[in-house]
């Protein structure tokens, strides 16, 4: 399998991390990934597990600091299509395809610019071992959340140059892909995907608000201006 960059991928504003010199993309950053988008699908497609975890969100004794995980285990306990999924423990970069760029933090409310920072960003193409019993599968589910959050970004971005420039022929590209992955450091949400297919319900989006002062909508959009593309939109390629 091969991964392909078709925007620069980011780690942190550190940059990323590196053994004995050489930078890597660690296990975790794959796994959050796509159990993002299985989470998003299986919410989707199964009508108990979206009033369980409705029913969990909109509860008195909800707690921030336990939101993704119990989410993710509600999913999980009924849809174990993780368990056997084998992800290496790092994916080593090539030096070469790691440059410094400008990232701009653009704020989705207020519209504007609110802060930018210089980090390291890959661009390119990389070998990756991802084995599962249930790869055909997992394809179908990366297309769903990732093919999602492009409409929702795309909407929420309007009338940004972003909006036409860069995600609409996104698109019509993401179709063609293997196994679309949206990686690494990419808005300022701490929940990133996980709680996607809730962003459209106004009770739930509300209750949160009220209750635990968070908002799960996306506030926050990382773009490079000089390339005028968001961060972190892969194709894991099948070989």
């Amino acid at each position: 399998m091969e991964m392909l960059t078709y925007s620069p991928v980011i780690y942190s504003k550190e940059g990323f991390p590196r053994d004995n010199g050489k930078p890597y993309l660690p296990k975790e950053t794959f796994l959050e990934a796509i159990t993002s988008a299985v989470i998003f699908y299986y919410t989707k497609k199964d009508k108990e597990i979206e009033n369980r975890i409705k029913k969990y969100l909109l509860s008195e004794g909800v707690r921030i600091e336990e939101v993704s995980e119990t989410v993710k285990q509600i999913v999980l306990d009924k849809y174990p299509i993780l368990d056997d999924l084998q992800l290496p423990e790092k994916v080593y970069l090539p030096q070469e395809s790691i440059k410094q760029e400008y990232v701009e933090v653009f704020d989705l409310r207020e519209w504007i610019d609110t802060d930018g920072f210089k980090t390291e960003a890959f661009f390119g193409s990389v070998d990756i071992n991802i084995q599962s019993p249930h790869i055909e599968k997992l394809k179908a589910v990366c297309h769903s959340y990732v093919e999602a959050l492009l409409r929702i970004e795309h909407s929420f971005l309007k009338e940004h140059y972003l909006a036409k420039l860069f995600y609409e022929p996104l698109m019509n590209e993401v179709k063609k892909w293997d196994m679309p992955l949206r990686i690494g450091m990419w808005t300022g949400v701490s929940f990133k995907g996980d709680l996607l297919f809730f962003w459209r319900i106004k009770e739930v989006r509300e209750y949160l608000i009220k209750k635990l002062h968070i908002d799960i909508r996306p506030r926050y959009i990382l773009y490079i201006p000089r390339r005028k593309e968001t961060t972190g939109w892969v194709n894991i390629k099948i070989k």
